[in-house]
């Protein structure tokens, strides 16, 4: 048993609820959980560790208790975990919020959207390819994969506004490669958010570009169908996990990648498919990428249902996760990620005025930055005007939004000012 200052390691015998670790003698990717840093609440964590293999491990003597001090009831359970540990590994809706876009060196929106803008063309491009040799069940290489993470990530903290413009806006098309590239900036904007290692990002990544390549198979109608679908349709959909996997097996994705892709629809309380497995046997990246799914198929109709507004959509995400179908942690994360207003959304103010989402702040949700096309009357203004809601000047009138708009409804949206244009 070594000790350096707080930290000890001990073999995975020795471990007891209560105490918390720091590092695993295995791989993060061979890992049961999302990070190895976390409080051991009972002997179910324990067990998961011994399934993985882990046979030495470090803790925290300041995080949690030592091998001779461990709290734990008979049932092996932790009665009373400690505030400060809590908050050393925090729960996802309680993660640090990325630093707000507004730095110093940050580029401005419109500069960076210009960058974001060349990364889309060259995403879709690569996807397109890709999706293209798929119908074709033709051979795939995925080495282009892994510069589009990076220099998306890079995008995402250089101003992560740019590309969550480019992810809401609503396509005339409902193209596969399109679908991917909004849940791939979705699900790397929240795994910045959440401060991923930069594996576990990769291996997301890779997942949400590749999640649907099963759709490939499928006649493309179903595919933000308007109507209910029948049973012989949904059953029909349910292959798209089984054939995705058939096309990806000959591909370099690593086993974690495929895994993720095969649990994408699989929910926490095993109502999902195609196995129907719970939470408790789904990889943590797996509940991401189904929470970022799902919130893109509502927005954009990818589904039988109508597309949702974000605000709304975002709602009826958290009733779901409240209900047991999808991580609450995760389904919180996201939320505060992209705010109570995600980037795009019309809104009402309190003096009347009508306005579009431009950028939101982790640290002020309610507090955006607006583009106001009408004015107090809802009289469509000559040119839009800016407002940051949460840096108002005194001689100017205080705003603060009051409600969501549909840009669809003329009665919203008269003069389609409120429509953001794909850009």
């Amino acid at each position: 048993m070594a000790r350096t200052n707080t930290l000890l390691s001990i073999p995975i015998s020795q471990l007891r609820a209560g105490m918390f670790i720091v590092k695993l003698d295995i791989p993060w990717i061979d890992s049961p959980f999302l990070r190895h840093s976390r409080l051991i609440k009972g002997e179910q964590d324990i067990e998961k560790l011994k399934g993985a293999n882990v046979k030495n491990l470090v803790i925290d003597l300041s995080k949690g208790c030592g091998p001779e001090l461990s709290r734990h009831t008979t049932t092996g359970q932790l009665t009373d975990p400690e505030a400060e540990t809590e908050q050393a590994n925090p729960p996802l809706q309680q993660a640090s919020p990325i630093p707000s876009p507004k730095t110093s060196q940050a580029p401005s929106l419109k500069e960076e959207l210009n960058e974001a803008k060349l990364l889309r063309s060259k995403i879709r491009a690569v996807m397109g390819n890709i999706m293209d040799s798929l119908e074709r069940e033709l051979a795939i290489k995925t080495a282009e994969l892994s510069p589009i993470i990076d220099d998306t990530l890079a995008s995402l903290e250089r101003n992560n506004q740019a590309l969550m413009n480019l992810a809401h806006l609503s396509r005339k098309t409902q193209k596969l490669a399109d679908h991917a590239f909004s849940t791939f900036c979705l699900s790397l904007n929240l795994a910045t958010y959440l401060k991923l290692t930069k594996d576990e990002q990769h291996v997301l990544g890779l997942a949400a570009l590749m999640h649907e390549a099963g759709w490939t198979q499928l006649p493309q109608q179903l595919l933000g169908k308007r109507t209910a679908y029948s049973p012989t349709e949904l059953k029909l959909i349910h292959t798209h996990i089984a054939n995705g996997r058939k096309l990806l097996k000959k591909a370099d994705l690593p086993e974690l990648v495929l895994r993720i892709i095969d649990e994408h629809h699989e929910l926490v309380d095993g109502s999902g498919y195609p196995n129907g497995l719970n939470a408790e046997k789904l990889h943590p990246l797996s509940l991401l990428l189904s929470a970022v799914d799902r919130y893109d198929e509502m927005v954009h109709q990818l589904t039988d249902k109508p597309g949702m507004l974000p605000t709304n959509a975002l709602r009826k995400l958290y009733v779901e996760a409240d209900a047991g179908k999808y991580d609450k942690q995760t389904v919180t994360a996201l939320i505060a990620s992209l705010g109570i207003y995600p980037v795009t959304s019309a809104v009402l103010l309190n003096t009347g005025e009508k306005a579009i989402v431009l950028e939101v702040f982790s640290d002020a949700h309610l507090q955006p930055v607006l583009e106001v096309h009408y004015d107090t009357l809802g009289n469509p203004l000559p040119s839009a005007i800016k407002v940051n809601l949460r840096d108002q000047r005194d001689d100017a009138p205080s705003r603060a939004i009051v409600n969501v708009l549909d840009p669809a409804n003329p009665i919203d949206d008269p003069a389609r000012r409120l429509q953001p244009e794909d850009i």
